[in-house]
């Protein structure tokens, strides 16, 4: 059995380290706690294969802007024959607050272009997902979408550092077998 963990982020230089990113640096985090490089470049994206007991986990990141993470997510499904409850996906969550996990089995995009892309193209919503906190701007002034673009104040950086290390160690329980409604009661947390 094949399964796919996909950070979601815009893959252009200028966005590392966003708001919007945050499924990257989970993505990146991984690959340095695992000593594992994302090698392939097939279907616009980078990706890893690795062998976890019996298990098989492509590790990746789309090359694609947000808005289109499905033109990466459903071809690589297509090709490795993966069902959409095999597939978990890492997105940014502006709806919450900066520190917070939510992790869910299925449901709708919440907005988040990304998701509701990958939903759209696999026409299903059937798959697990990791959604980190990043909040909304605090100056109702300011538009979400340069909110979302524009890096962690020192603060956010410190929380977000924090909540990339606890998502990283959830990942790895998850590739080890540990089940997902026991990942979702260990790391699902709520900042107010």
């Amino acid at each position: 059995m094949i399964k796919l963990i996909v950070g979601l982020g815009n893959y252009p230089e200028e966005y590392q380290q966003t708001r919007h990113n945050v499924g990257f640096m989970v993505i990146d985090k991984l690959c340095n706690e695992l000593h594992l490089n994302l090698s392939e470049d097939k279907f616009k994206g980078h990706f890893i294969k690795v062998v976890v007991e019996d298990d098989t986990f492509i590790i990746a990141k789309p090359w694609t802007y947000m808005n289109l993470s499905g033109d990466f997510v459903k071809p690589l499904m297509d090709f490795y024959k993966i069902t959409p409850e095999h597939l978990l996906v890492i997105s940014d969550d502006a709806d919450t607050n900066v520190g917070t996990i939510h992790i869910k089995k299925r449901g709708s995009s919440g907005g988040q272009n990304g998701l509701k892309d990958i939903i759209a193209k696999l026409n299903s919503d059937k798959f697990q997902r990791i959604k980190i906190g990043i909040g909304r701007p605090q100056n109702r002034h300011i538009d979400l979408a340069k909110h979302v673009l524009g890096k962690f104040d020192k603060e956010e950086r410190t929380n977000i550092i924090h909540v990339v290390n606890q998502v990283t160690k959830a990942i790895i329980e998850y590739m080890n077998g540990t089940a997902i409604d026991e990942i979702i009661n260990k790391y699902t947390v709520t900042v107010k």
